[in-house]
């Protein structure tokens, strides 16, 4: 936990606007829907388990050995691709293919070594130009286009059935904002693809929020007053896609389908952002979304994934 202090210390010397904006609709999520978050988050845990991101991995089936994610060993996802510590940004994660439920996965790493998070903190701004005055955060967007050509190849290779399976991406924290742009650009390029985004950061200004909106299909899932999704500040003109899928209950329970809410709109200080400045004392509620998502995670904080 200390590793994140440095860097809430350093965003909290700088104070939040008041810029939100009233809720425009608000909404229960159903049992089924509960039950596929449930499930992809599961994929989120999955993508910090050092087996799985292990390029020697590929024709492994996905596995957790802190046990977080059985839904998905259920499922004898088989991984067809994985990658780490090839890139600056140590961008890390896997490809996977789920013939029972007729997926493709692909899913990006939380924050984990010293590189990851210096892109965290490049705060500056970078043309995307998926749309007009589409600006990311450049160290997220670099996370992302670092090894872009490597996963749309593998995309690209697949045969059979398996090439039209539905396309997931899902991450957790740093792996949620690397997964909404690769959402983003690889719908630009023709993909169909469902995003499941626990614990993002702000990725983007409004214009790309509004388009990555309104491609459809986004989940962000965002829990209590987890400091995390509150980053980078608005001041800097960053925001949020839309909706926002509010977990409300606390950590370590179970979470029913009326303890998720459901905000729209890029400001909105109903959920997640109406609890307060990003605080330290917020960092155990980013851990949990719906379970404990980064149990895999290796000791440390080394300069690069250590196998």
């Amino acid at each position: 936990m200390a590793r994140f202090s440095w860097l809430l210390t350093l965003c909290l010397t700088v104070a939040l606007p008041s810029q939100a904006h009233p809720s425009l609709h608000v909404r229960d999520i159903t049992a089924h829907q509960l039950s596929d978050f449930l499930f992809w988050v599961q994929y989120a845990d999955a993508a910090y388990c050092s087996t799985n991101y292990d390029p020697k991995s590929k024709g492994a089936k996905v596995r957790c050995w802190d046990q977080g994610c059985p839904l998905v060993e259920a499922s004898n996802a088989s991984i067809i691709f994985a990658f780490s510590d090839a890139t600056m940004t140590d961008t890390a994660g896997f490809v996977a293919i789920d013939h029972l439920n007729q997926r493709r996965i692909i899913a990006f790493r939380g924050s984990y070594s010293v590189r990851n998070w210096m892109s965290n903190l490049m705060f500056a701004f970078t043309d995307t130009q998926l749309c007009e005055g589409c600006f990311a955060e450049l160290g997220f967007w670099t996370s992302w286009r670092l090894v872009r050509t490597d996963l749309i190849h593998q995309l690209e290779g697949l045969q059979g059935k398996s090439r039209d399976y539905v396309l997931v991406l899902v991450g957790y924290s740093l792996g949620a904002a690397v997964a909404t742009l690769a959402a983003a650009d690889l719908r630009t390029r023709g993909y169909q693809a469902t995003l499941y985004a626990y614990a993002s950061p702000r990725v983007g200004n409004a214009a790309l929020a509004r388009y990555i909106t309104n491609q459809g299909n986004n989940y962000r899932f965002t829990h209590t007053n987890d400091p995390i999704p509150k980053l980078p500040l608005l001041i800097m003109d960053y925001v949020h896609i839309s909706p926002e899928y509010h977990i409300l209950s606390g950590d370590n329970v179970t979470v029913r389908p009326q303890d998720v809410a459901v905000y729209e709109g890029y400001v909105n200080d109903a959920g997640n952002t109406g609890t307060g400045s990003p605080s330290l004392q917020g960092l155990s509620a980013h851990k949990w979304y719906f379970q404990l998502v980064d149990g895999c995670k290796g000791k440390g904080f080394p300069w690069r994934s250590l196998m």
